[in-house]
């Protein structure tokens, strides 16, 4: 089976992208660590067992997450000892610098170490974004649906990486998508979860539903 190290090849890819620039948009709380000059807002056991509870009450629905390596220090030393299943969104013979830095596509299964850390170790630091697929939605068919959103193009003509795996990107761009784009980009992926700019929220991206996201208070954990 095509795993881990199997996707982490090279590719050449333009340095241009859709990324925030910049300091966290406005979060508040009390800053539990720093990140590149950020106060990161990392949410307790109780916020962490709610946000569990609610993503993972999709079943029989498959849920992955997609983690940035350009934010997470060792991202895949990390998946090999708890995701070794996890694959490279860029393709060709990633080079060790550029494969630290791609993002990664991931199954989360409840309860596992996966998903402690896209749910709690990296939630409210830009860590990643969660899905909740078709089911049956494996995880080639949704790394190769995610490999063609990696591509945008702006006015002017000009092709740039879309990093929408950035909490920050996806929330500064996902939301002016018109119907036909917003169809495009989630294809299989039925929602969305993202770490919202006010900590103790996630915010909840359907594809079939409203086009203004769910907001979810993580502090009604019991």
């Amino acid at each position: 089976m095509t795993g881990f190290h199997d996707y982490c090849r090279k590719d050449e890819l333009d340095k241009e992208c859709i990324a925030p620039r910049g300091l966290a948009d406005g979060t508040a709380g009390v800053a539990c660590r720093t990140t590149q000059s950020e106060q990161v807002v990392v949410i307790g056991q109780s916020e962490f067992e709610h946000l569990h509870r609610t993503i993972f009450g999709h079943e029989p629905h498959p849920v992955f997450a997609v983690l940035d390596g350009a934010i997470i220090d060792d991202l895949p030393a990390r998946l090999q000892a708890s995701a070794p299943e996890a694959m490279c969104l860029f393709s060709g013979n990633l080079d060790p610098m550029l494969a630290a830095a791609a993002p990664y596509l991931l199954p989360l299964r409840k309860g596992s170490a996966s998903a402690r850390i896209a749910l709690q170790d990296g939630w409210n630091a830009h860590w990643g974004i969660v899905l909740v697929t078709e089911p049956g939605t494996s995880l080639h068919t949704l790394r190769a649906h995610l490999r063609r959103n990696l591509r945008v193009e702006v006015p002017g003509g000009q092709s740039l990486l879309f990093r929408f795996y950035d909490p920050r990107a996806f929330l500064a761009v996902v939301p002016t998508f018109d119907a036909e784009q917003r169809a495009a980009f989630f294809g299989p992926i039925l929602g969305c979860y993202v770490e919202s700019r006010n900590p103790d929220c996630a915010m909840y991206f359907s594809r079939d539903g409203d086009l203004a996201p769910r907001q979810l208070p993580l502090s009604a954990a019991a």
